[in-house]
């Protein structure tokens, strides 16, 4: 386990695109290599803050973030989804933007205070069923630890019954939907889950 650096792009990248199939499905539209250099542009617009990887075979085979009230989620840059059409074409992209935009009604509110949100936590698919989303889980839980928090918070769809079954494998509960009524009508169905971790 190590945080994510710039030479870890090119995979973290292909990470990303394999994380909007699973939790945000049709949100990313077209070729497979340019939903990737977009996941790429994307990144490499924000800090890769708490951003951790897991490393096997000197290959990165997972990764996580890690959100506090002191450190929240970047948004999106302007520039990269002004940048759709250009590499997705001006069909895929029209498609990915109502994507994006349920997508970002979806998105849970920062965390609280003395509470942690873990996100973006996603295991190659080559690679999955070998512990490395359990490591990654942990780590993750012993930062948020480390950094004063009491509580850990994740957002799951809650179609991904094999993401929750993970997460209830390892301690965390339903706390509801992440939104009102009239959000949650207009997101992807979603629930948090949360875990005391002190």
């Amino acid at each position: 386990m190590r945080l994510a650096s710039a030479s870890d792009m090119a995979t973290l990248s292909r990470l990303l695109v394999q994380l909007y199939a699973c939790e945000v499905p049709g949100m990313l539209r077209g070729d497979r290599d340019m939903q990737t250099e977009l996941a790429r542009r994307l990144l490499s617009s924000a800090p890769l803050g708490r951003r951790y990887v897991v490393v096997h075979d000197a290959e990165v085979v997972a990764m996580g973030s890690l959100a506090t009230r002191a450190e929240p989620r970047p948004a999106t840059p302007p520039g990269v989804l002004l940048a759709f059409p250009s590499i997705l074409g001006v069909r895929d992209a029209l498609g990915s933007y109502a994507g994006v935009l349920r997508a970002m009604l979806t998105v849970a509110a920062p965390p609280a205070v003395a509470e942690a949100q873990i996100h973006s936590v996603v295991v190659d698919v080559d690679a999955r069923g070998n512990g490395a989303g359990t490591l990654l889980m942990a780590c993750l839980e012993r930062q948020a630890t480390a950094l004063g928090n009491k509580r850990a918070t994740l957002q799951v769809l809650a179609s991904n019954s094999t993401a929750r079954a993970f997460y209830r494998a390892r301690g965390y509960v339903d706390k509801g939907p992440p939104h009102g009524r009239v959000r949650t009508a207009l997101a992807l169905p979603s629930i948090l889950m949360y875990k005391n971790i002190v």
